[in-house]
């Protein structure tokens, strides 16, 4: 029997790489034998990205300290691809939420130049093609910080360069490229995100996104305006119109700015990793596959890394079993993601840091169980 591992990472607990080594202890350790692995951590431009393409690509991973969202300085790495070609940056690392203390958290003031700084250093090393997962942001900025990092000059009235933040997009008056486009000459850039929200509107980055990153009702308005009045001078100077690009508010809007300005490709996270690993034709030799993450619910469905190894397990009749930490999805909700089954891995009733401390442990104890009831359909045949 051949056993696809394809989990994302159990986020506080464990990465997808510590996920797949758990299950296939937990397997070892079960009465099924004759089994082969076939290991295929997860992402989906979140958290883990840059892990799961190096480890599967080759290559090396350079830590950098760059400015962080609020301004204060920050460690965070550039994935450095084995094709000496292609870049990985998680927005997170640099522009994260998690990076600011939740009392805070203000996409006004916070701004997504460290993760320019981050694809400025890929450039200086001669690197052409970029990947970006842009999870876990803490940014309504419309991707103009990272933008003024690379060498855009967002101007006001007098031609001072604005201010950092969602907050400064109000006093933008022009838009000046020339420095830009000589740096970013022939690269180019994949965004990876799981949303089709656009930019502006009831379904946009400031009114979805503003409230994760600790906007309230005010401020969410102000963002509103402010991306909007940045869409307007884009249109006017660039001639483009970013207001309704699917997945152009994705990190507060971070797609749709690196669209208008670098041309960047917007691609759905997990199904790009899953054919950049070739995941998807080691598949074809798979009898089961057993995936999860750290909750399975409906905003599961849609695009990410657990619904998309699903979907392609299902269109080829391959069983597919899912572990989680928290599962909050009926049998309707899993069949339509091509799920046969799955199971909470959490024991009895815990504390969320019990756990998150006892993730692994627990994991493994449920991929043994699993690999026993899988036994009784190999003694069957």
């Amino acid at each position: 029997m051949r056993i696809a591992i394809a989990p994302n990472a159990y986020r506080g607990s464990m990465t997808a790489r510590a996920a797949v080594d758990a299950i296939s202890d937990g397997l070892r350790r079960s009465v099924l034998k004759a089994f082969e692995v076939l290991p295929m951590p997860l992402a989906d431009g979140g958290d883990g990205t840059l892990e799961v393409l190096v480890g599967g690509l080759g290559g090396e991973r350079l830590s950098l300290t760059v400015t962080g969202p609020l301004g204060s300085a920050v460690e965070a790495e550039v994935g450095l691809l084995a094709d000496g070609k292609t870049a990985v940056i998680e927005m997170a690392q640099a522009s994260g939420v998690e990076l600011i203390p939740r009392p805070e958290r203000n996409p006004l003031l916070a701004t997504s130049y460290g993760t320019g700084e981050l694809i400025a250093a890929g450039l200086q090393r001669g690197y052409r093609h970029f990947i970006i997962g842009l999870g876990g942001s803490a940014t309504v900025d419309g991707s103009a910080g990272c933008l003024q990092a690379l060498g855009a000059r967002l101007l006001d009235a007098q031609g001072h360069d604005i201010p950092r933040g969602g907050g400064g997009l109000s006093r933008l008056a022009s838009i000046d490229v020339s420095e830009l486009q000589s740096t970013i000459e022939g690269t180019s850039f994949k965004v990876l995100c799981d949303v089709t929200n656009p930019l502006i509107g009831p379904l946009g980055a400031a009114r979805i996104f503003g409230p994760q990153k600790g906007a309230d009702a005010a401020a969410v308005e102000i963002l509103e305006q402010n991306l909007t009045h940045f869409a307007d001078v884009i249109e006017h100077d660039l001639g483009l119109d970013i207001r309704a690009l699917p997945g152009g508010g994705a990190a507060g809007g971070f797609g749709a700015g690196l669209n208008a300005f670098v041309h960047a490709e917007i691609v759905p996270g997990a199904a790009t990793l899953i054919s950049m690993l070739g995941y998807d034709r080691q598949l074809e030799s798979a009898d089961v596959v057993i995936t999860g993450e750290g909750k399975l619910d409906s905003q599961t469905s849609g695009g990410k890394a657990v619904d998309a190894i699903a979907t392609i397990a299902q269109r080829l009749k391959i069983p597919v079993f899912a572990l989680a930490g928290t599962l909050d999805a009926d049998d309707t909700a899993l069949h339509a993601m091509g799920i046969q089954a799955a199971w909470s891995i959490v024991p009895g009733p815990c504390s969320l840091d019990e756990a998150l401390s006892h993730g692994a442990e627990w994991l493994a104890q449920s991929a043994t169980q699993l690999g026993n009831v899988l036994a009784i359909g190999t003694a069957r045949n």
